[in-house]
């Protein structure tokens, strides 16, 4: 059975799971690139010159915002976090860019296209304090005095940006090594009622199934196919409301309407009609495609639903039930019991035949 998930995994299932690996280096791109064009704004004003250690947090909450273009709204509110972060820090005489790096990498974590949750942001508010304390130590040591503003603000932004950025990491490979399992708000936003049941009974298998389960890959593609079983629902969904925009007794209406034409029409009319009848009869082949792509859809919704049933029968099969183990003493205390069982037969013998010598 887990050679089977592995194949299942690596065939169909991988790429998705790979995706937030693939997406980390367009994340870190923008946090650095936003940070470096924020800080060269900067410097080309005298808010740097004036304010570096203000002008440095705000151009890292400036990138940090940047991590996921579709939620800019947020933009904002990351950009006001990180700097509050980097004055509350200062106000401790510590330095801004401790308190700064800390907001900027668990408001990066939060803005991920995945499901975060408080451990994720403790892990990046983690990465981006040492990610950010870093990078600004290195600008120290290895960027000399004698630049210009004009350089020192983008050069420095960005060896604490590159660095800080790395804290989005260890959330992606969280995110690489599990499925994303939908939660009930999101099957409730994305399925309609009646396409929802096959989800539900895909993820009340995987949780009986997956405590028995004795190592993570197997585990994980459990979840993949659980997955697997919610976006199958969202096609499947999908198509059937192309075939019911299609009504193939109107279309046939309508094409024989179209060849049903009075002998005195003039040839203009009967070429657009023709025209008409040929683009409608292709919209049939077309249905006809999708109707065959939605039996299709439908079928691998039953083998998965099916797979995941024999796998959770055989996770019982293969557990270790409480009375599968023999006890120890066992075979000393059958050996007694007969013994004792022997000495019993033997003195109710005794005792008749000692009534029967004496009558």
């Amino acid at each position: 059975m887990s050679t089977a998930l592995q194949t299942m995994t690596d065939t169909t299932l991988a790429p998705a799971g790979r995706a937030a690996l693939q997406r980390l280096p367009q994340q870190q791109a923008l946090w650095v690139g936003g940070s470096v064009v924020a800080a060269a704004l900067a410097g080309l004003t005298s808010f740097w010159t004036g304010a570096p250690e203000l002008a440095l947090v705000l151009s890292l909450g400036v990138g940090a915002s940047l991590v996921n273009p579709r939620k800019l709204w947020a933009a904002p509110l990351v950009v006001a976090a990180v700097a509050a972060a980097g004055l509350l820090t200062g106000l401790f005489a510590w330095p801004p860019i401790v308190g700064a790096g800390a907001a900027a990498g668990a408001l990066a974590t939060w803005l991920m296209p995945q499901r975060t949750d408080a451990l994720d942001m403790v892990n990046g508010a983690l990465g981006g304090l040492t990610g950010a304390s870093l990078g600004l130590w290195a600008a120290v040591v290895l960027l000399p005095e004698s630049l210009p503003t004009l350089l020192v603000a983008p050069l420095t932004t960005a060896l604490v940006a590159l660095v800080g950025a790395q804290g989005l990491l260890p959330v992606a490979l969280r995110f690489d090594h599990g499925a994303q399992l939908p939660t009930l708000r999101e099957i409730q936003a994305a399925l309609r009622v009646t396409y929802r049941p096959p989800v539900l009974r895909a993820l009340e298998l995987y949780r009986h199934a997956q405590k028995h389960v004795p190592d993570r890959e197997t585990r994980k593609g459990l979840a993949e196919v659980s997955t697997w079983v919610f976006r199958l629902q969202q096609t499947l969904q999908t198509l059937d409301g192309e075939l019911g925009q299609i009504d193939p007794d109107h279309v046939d209406a309508r094409i024989r309407a179209c060849h049903d034409l009075p002998e005195d029409v003039d040839d203009f009319t009967r070429e657009r009609r023709q025209a008409t009848a040929m683009h409608l009869e292709r919209l049939l082949q077309h249905r006809k495609a999708i109707a065959v792509e939605r039996d299709r859809t439908d079928a691998l919704v039953d083998y998965a639903l099916a797979f995941l049933e024999e796998a959770r029968a055989g996770m019982a099969v293969a557990q270790q039930l409480p009375g599968e183990a023999t006890p120890e003493r066992l075979v000393e205390v059958l050996g007694r019991l007969r013994h004792h069982a022997q000495e019993g037969d033997t003195r109710r013998r005794t005792a008749r035949e000692m009534e029967l010598t004496e009558r």
